[in-house]
């Protein structure tokens, strides 16, 4: 039985798409991310499996029950944690999750909230209303994990926390898979889905863009190289138009740094004709994968800038 699945959910508002014929299925035990910037229908998707809006066609279940708009459907063991987390502001933080847990399953949770606020630096004794923002998001990535649910739904968890206790809700995640929660993960911060996630769905304009690995949807975007030639020898130029699909990223006084797509076997016969000195391999960020494939069905003569700074790994 798959955890959650989506069958040609398509949702207008008038005549504004939210999301289109949208089908996806996610394993019990797997961390799932689903990208796309604001506006792609990430969010609607998420309140379709909630029961919060009524699909225009198609359904959703989680744990093999149909959603019903407007009920509660498998509430109990679904933990939500929306991406505009709200809560009563003059209530402390503890009185307002404990309110929030007698709607769910009934079972005591005091433990299992002091072991969360523990680890997440929070002080539950607090109101809402004094909180910071950050404090407040604890107060939701709490609120999602408190009842230990065997579907999580995240949407932006990490939003406004520090990096420290961005690791501490990744280290959540990952331990609720591995007790074989199943875990929907929306965010923007793309290294974070490629941090936890095996699998990620990319959507644009309401529709499915791509479903694939992680590992997959890296090697979409462009390879990166980096050349130092031996001191003292003067700069070549990069022949760009006479090596297909590499592009000029920086040049140094003794340094070429460039990407390229396709083999590289072109680009290593250029450059065999230099004292190369040593030759690195930048890591192909998520980032630029992902405008990678947004730039597929770009009309022509429009130009993205798809370059970000890449981590090296030098093979000296």
């Amino acid at each position: 039985m798959k955890a959650i699945e989506v069958k040609k959910l398509s949702k207008w508002y008038g005549s504004a798409r939210g999301v289109e014929d949208l089908s996806f299925s996610i394993e019990k035990g797997e961390i799932f991310g689903y990208l796309g910037p604001n506006g792609s229908g990430k969010t609607t998707t998420i309140r379709c499996l909630m029961g919060l809006l009524r699909p225009t066609r198609g359904d959703c279940r989680v744990l093999g029950e149909c959603v019903i708009p407007g009920r509660a459907t498998q509430h109990t063991r679904i933990g939500y944690l929306p991406g505009e987390f709200r809560i009563w502001p003059g209530l402390t933080a503890r009185r307002s999750l404990g309110i929030l847990a007698t709607l769910g399953n009934g079972i005591d949770i005091s433990k299992r909230q002091e072991e969360l606020a523990e680890r997440l630096d929070l002080n539950l004794d607090r109101r809402v209303r004094s909180l910071s923002k950050g404090n407040r998001q604890k107060v939701g990535v709490l609120y999602a994990f408190q009842h230990r649910p065997e579907v999580l739904i995240l949407d932006e968890p990490t939003i406004g926390l520090d990096p420290l206790v961005r690791q501490v809700v990744l280290d959540l995640i990952r331990e609720a898979a591995q007790g074989g929660a199943t875990v929907l993960l929306s965010s923007h911060d793309l290294s974070e889905v490629a941090a936890v996630c095996g699998r990620a769905a990319i959507l644009r304009e309401g529709r499915l863009n791509e479903l694939a690995p992680i590992s997959r949807i890296l090697q979409q975007g462009q390879k990166h190289l980096k050349v130092w030639f031996v001191k003292g020898t003067q700069m070549p130029c990069l022949p760009v138009d006479k090596l297909p699909g590499v592009r000029l990223v920086q040049q140094e006084p003794e340094s070429l740094h460039f990407a390229y797509k396709g083999s590289i076997d072109p680009v290593l016969k250029w450059l065999s004709q230099y004292p190369v000195d040593r030759i690195s391999t930048p890591q192909t960020s998520l980032e630029e994968a992902f405008i990678q494939y947004y730039n597929k069905n770009q009309p022509a003569g429009v130009k993205t800038d798809c370059c970000s700074e890449p981590k090296e790994s030098s093979h000296e």
